[in-house]
């Protein structure tokens, strides 16, 4: 056996144990009575159509500007200026739009990043007396903007750092109430000096309650009273990837990782990635105890432009009973 095979037997030994670790753990369901009680659920939403179509095992791959919102510290990765754009058509007529920029920032010795999301959808207004809609619609609109910083700290350890403002608003047409809330994300990568294996850890939307402003008169008792807080959707992530192959026309990359939210179950994921002459891909990728979304499927095509290099990424994620998701993601790296 060759030291190439040998460290990709090796590496795929330590996946394994990985997934052992976290099958182990998802029999567990410690956290699922939590379910529903946090706030600005619409960041658990994947981002970028590529980590989506691995599953959302992205926490150790983190090398294009999606990474803004799995790891900011695989920002450190991005050598060259690039913009990404995504677009998800959630279920409920819901769309999901996210704009990312990345600006490699040498003089500090690495990438800054520029991230914006907007989800929104119009709802028709019922009440008692017409449950089938009063002829109003009303918009109800999630929206979050924010930088990040990813930086090699030695030449195995990249860090990373960011933060977003984050606003829901809640009918407010129709008087629904609006929260806001400031946010941290941090992570970092490291790798094992073995063959490609690198692993990584990730905490996301840290911070306050979102609690709404003002009050509200309680139609039971006639009291005005304050809405109450809840917490943002706190996300820790853990994870290791690693290329089990890779020469001049062909890569394959696997990932596994275990995420833990604060508001629910653990969640066992992973992913693989075939690239095939740096210009087509295809992607899998397995939420191992999710209740819905678990498989997702996708390929990618990248295309030089003169200076330029775009990129193209479809995904399908099986909803089950919600339907089929669709996601696309366009790049430009210049």
């Amino acid at each position: 056996m060759t030291s190439d095979l040998r460290r990709a037997a090796s590496a795929l030994g330590l996946a394994g144990l990985l997934f052992g670790a976290g099958a182990a753990n998802a029999q567990f369901e410690l956290g699922g009575q939590r379910a529903g009680t946090s706030s600005g659920a619409f960041l658990r939403i994947g981002v970028g159509a590529r980590a989506v179509a691995m599953g959302e095992a992205f926490v150790a791959v983190a090398n294009d500007p999606s990474t803004i919102v799995w790891n900011p510290a695989g920002l450190a990765s991005i050598l060259r200026q690039e913009v990404q754009f995504s677009h998800a058509a959630w279920p409920g007529d819901i769309d999901y739009d996210y704009l990312v920029y990345v600006m490699p920032w040498r003089r500090l010795g690495g990438s800054l990043a520029i991230q914006m999301g907007m989800l929104g959808t119009q709802i028709e207004e019922t009440d008692e007396y017409h449950p089938f809609g009063t002829g109003t619609t009303f918009s109800y609109s999630d929206f979050v903007a924010g930088v990040a910083y990813g930086r090699r700290w030695t030449d195995k350890l990249l860090i990373g750092a960011g933060i977003k403002y984050v606003r829901e608003d809640l009918g407010s047409q129709v008087g629904g109430p609006v929260t806001s809330a400031t946010l941290v994300d941090l992570g970092s990568i490291y790798y094992l000096g073995y063959g490609s294996v690198r692993i990584a850890t990730s905490l996301g939307n840290f911070g306050p309650e979102m609690t709404p402003a003002g009050s509200f008169k309680s139609e039971s008792s006639g009291e005005t009273r304050s809405y109450d807080g809840f917490d943002p959707p706190i996300q820790f992530r853990y994870g290791l990837a690693f290329e089990a192959f890779e020469d001049a026309r062909q890569r394959l990359t696997v990932s596994t990782e275990v995420m833990q939210p604060a508001d629910n179950a653990q969640r066992l994921k992973a992913g693989l990635e075939w690239v095939w002459q740096r210009r087509f891909a295809l992607r899998s990728g397995y939420n191992f105890n999710a209740d819905v979304m678990r498989f997702s499927a996708g390929l990618g095509v990248s295309m030089p432009m003169s200076l330029t290099q775009g990129s193209f990424d479809y995904t399908f994620t099986d909803g089950g009973p919600l339907g089929g998701v669709n996601r696309m993601s366009l790049g430009l790296r210049f």
